[in-house]
């Protein structure tokens, strides 16, 4: 009998330390989740704050340290608009200088390094496409788990102060990394998008995701500062490109006349 007392004094004690560790580990999950809740509705709240100028200019007049910054480099034409964009940049404000990369990319590296307006980076990141042209949408599940942890690397190694990104799909993984260090306060990741020229009346599938979670968002026509009211119309590509089609226009009829004369 007193066995069986004593093995049922054990058991019960050992249910009510089940019964303890059960309701801490709650208690400490509960904790947990409500912090990092309320820390994500500040860093949210921060990023929208933002968007007014005034608090914007407000902080930029407290900031006295180099920013650290990585840009997103894409294919084609966002490169052309990325090097258009960094020779905006002040080298000595805006340093180090860190360039990200598909690993399909083959061309806009080059770009950059033959480009005399654009900066030739301190360091060079490349991961994969979280989806290539083409690529069935279940592949491209792995793909995409790839380029997330190839990102975390990226991310937690520059820790950038500053991300400037201009619409290619690279830049997903990259942002919403970056997102994730800010809230745990590992990193200032304050991210400006700018997107795609080419876009008139509707956003890409990047700047769609992204809009709620960047401080800056830019568009270049008034169409879409209407549909998106957060964002931030800067027409100096569409002047840029009018100033373009005009000079041609020009060469074209003074080379006209010449031939004709």
């Amino acid at each position: 009998e007193r066995v069986d007392e004593g093995r049922r004094t054990s058991t019960t004690t050992m249910a009510v330390a089940d019964r303890s560790l059960v309701a801490a580990t709650a208690t400490a999950a509960t904790c947990v989740a409500a912090t990092l809740i309320l820390r994500i509705t500040f860093v949210l709240k921060t990023i929208h704050d933002d968007s007014n100028d005034s608090v914007t200019k407000k902080r930029r007049t407290k900031r006295k340290r180099p920013v650290s910054t990585l840009v997103v480099l894409g294919s084609g034409g966002h490169t052309t608009e990325m090097i258009r964009l960094l020779t905006c940049l002040e080298a000595k404000r805006y340093s180090p200088l860190a360039y990200v990369l598909a690993t399909s990319d083959t061309t806009s590296l080059d770009r950059i390094e033959a480009s005399p307006a654009a900066r030739h980076g301190d360091a060079v990141y490349w991961i994969p496409r979280s989806r290539e042209v083409g690529q069935s949408y279940i592949t491209s599940i792995f793909t995409t788990i790839r380029s997330f942890i190839r990102s975390i690397y990226v991310a937690t190694r520059v820790r950038p102060d500053l991300v400037l990104c201009n619409g290619p799909g690279t830049c997903v993984p990259i942002v919403m990394i970056v997102f994730l260090l800010r809230i745990l306060g590992m990193a200032d990741g304050n991210v400006v998008f700018v997107e795609s020229f080419c876009r008139v009346r509707n956003l890409s599938l990047t700047g769609k995701l992204l809009y709620p979670i960047v401080d800056k968002f830019v568009v270049h026509w008034p169409e879409l500062l209407q549909q998106y009211p957060r964002s931030q119309l800067v027409s100096a590509f569409v002047k840029h490109q009018a100033k373009e089609e005009e000079e041609t226009k020009k060469a074209t009829a003074t080379d006209v006349d010449s031939r004709l004369s």
